[in-house]
């Protein structure tokens, strides 16, 4: 049982390390289009460079909605 175990885990430590491998090979792609303007499919951590503005012009306008009573 445990010889299987340990099959199991260092298995699974080497696909990890293919995938991340992989990842970084094809994942360069993505970088390398994110300099020529294409939006990049990975999320933002959050932090902003200083040559980012803090508003975003792509974002639609707040509007206020009021609740009406309909008149029954």
């Amino acid at each position: 049982m445990l010889p299987g175990l340990f099959r199991t885990l260092v298995g699974l430590v080497i696909a990890w390390f293919v995938f991340r491998f992989l990842d970084r090979m094809f994942g360069g792609a993505r970088q390398s289009g994110q300099e020529k303007g294409e939006p990049s499919s990975r999320p933002s951590s959050g932090r902003r460079s200083p040559s980012q503005s803090a508003k975003d012009d792509h974002l639609g306008e707040y509007v206020d909605y009021e609740e009406v009573d309909g008149e029954d």
